[in-house]
């Protein structure tokens, strides 16, 4: 125990460091004393700064991004945009072409030669797609042709009544021309007489019957208007390709266009020139109308020719007078030739079950040489506008002078 005591006793004993100094209050009242510990003011200065330094980073960080907006807005852009206008005004920020080494862009001319051999291969493709598109148009025409052909007109002439007739009038027409010829040496013979008179029937009967001419002619004009826009759609189409492949910029490639021209003469006289940039733009075949116009689908003598020897020719023009008068019609020359394939079978005594498809046969041919004339004729067919106006493009691009750099 007294061990213990004596061990207490030595820890009591021992003086405790001290930390930091205390100081105590005592108050002293009526009823009672106090002892209080005072609070050490160091201590109070340095929370009470910790607590305002807490503060301040707490604000700083609430309006940091509106700081840094403000900043960026009224210094940062600025800035840049000063030096935005530094090198817009530089002597040495030009384009055009520099040495290398100087790490500018080069800008590249076109080649107007290729330019222009690419556009010329441009009009070649637009002509050959529209005759194509002509072409199968005139053969659906063909076909609806001969359909009238088999079910009317071949019913028509080798039909008993009408085979009477034709041989009934040949006998009473030569009698009266060997009488005329008698009295005037001049007068048809007999049997260019008789010729004519079959001729002009066969014609008239085959234009009411299968070409019904005013209806055809229509048809065929409208077919014309249509080749020609089908032409312009697909330049346009075409010509959009141009200045991507050779990479124009749009300024040159529209001066380009302008300078490109043709010349067209209306009905009146008046010249007018129209530019390519108009003709591959919509509503372009209002002003090639007057080329177009004057296009009227007819079929000369070249047809004629082809199918029937010189007797045949010299009959059926002759009755074509007699004939126009009866039908009027720009497509006269077409039907006109159409009366000398009979020749082919004047001399032939076969039933009608071998001449039929013989008479059939000339005719599907005849009509043939028709849609070639209607499609190719040098004056008056389909394709003549369109040959013009790329005639007129081609010469025109020939004396281009090139854009200079």
């Amino acid at each position: 125990m007294n061990q213990e005591q004596a061990s207490n006793n030595n820890e009591e004993n021992q003086v405790k460091p001290l930390d930091q100094p205390e100081t105590y209050i005592v108050k002293i009242s009526q009823d009672d004393i106090k002892v209080e510990p005072q609070i050490n003011s160091i201590q109070a200065t340095y929370s009470e700064k910790t607590e305002r330094f807490q503060t301040w980073v707490q604000l700083i960080k609430s309006i940091g991004p509106y700081i840094w907006m403000t900043v960026i807005l009224i210094v940062i852009i600025p800035l840049i945009g000063q030096i935005f206008i530094a090198n817009a005004f530089s002597p040495n920020n030009t384009p055009q072409k520099t040495a290398k080494d100087d790490h500018t862009i080069v800008v590249k001319q076109p080649d107007w030669r290729k330019v222009n051999e690419s556009m010329k291969a441009t009009l070649d493709d637009a002509r050959n797609t529209s005759e194509e598109y002509a072409n199968q148009k005139l053969d659906l025409w063909i076909d609806e042709l001969m359909k009238r052909v088999d079910d009317s007109f071949l019913d028509w002439y080798f039909g008993y009544f009408n085979q009477k007739k034709i041989e009934y009038q040949s006998f009473f027409v030569q009698l009266s021309s060997s009488a005329e010829r008698l009295i005037n040496s001049n007068k048809p013979t007999p049997e260019e007489k008789v010729a004519e008179v079959i001729t002009q029937e066969f014609q008239t009967e085959f234009a009411n019957r299968v070409l019904r001419p005013q209806i055809s002619q229509l048809r065929l004009e409208r077919l014309t208007q249509e080749t020609v826009e089908h032409y312009l759609r697909d330049l346009r189409y075409h010509l959009n390709d141009v200045p991507i492949k050779y990479q124009i910029p749009q300024a040159d490639w529209d001066r380009y266009l302008n300078e490109i021209a043709i010349t067209i003469n209306d009905s009146e006289g008046k010249t007018s020139t129209l530019s390519l940039k108009f003709l591959a733009g919509g509503g372009a075949y209002l002003a090639l109308k007057p080329l177009v116009a004057p296009l009227v689908l007819k079929v000369g003598s070249k047809v004629v020719t082809k199918m029937a020897s010189k007797v045949g020719v010299k009959i059926a023009t002759k009755t074509g007078v007699v004939f126009t008068g009866k039908v009027a019609s720009a497509l006269l020359d077409a039907t006109v030739g159409v009366g000398i394939i009979i020749w082919d079978l004047w001399d032939t005594h076969h039933t009608a079950t071998i001449e039929k498809p013989i008479l059939r046969e000339n005719i599907a041919a005849y009509l043939q040489e028709v849609k070639v004339s209607l499609l190719n004729n040098p004056e008056k067919g389909i394709m003549t506008a369109i040959k013009q106006i790329e005639s007129q493009i081609v010469t025109s691009l020939d004396k281009y002078v090139p854009l200079s750099n």
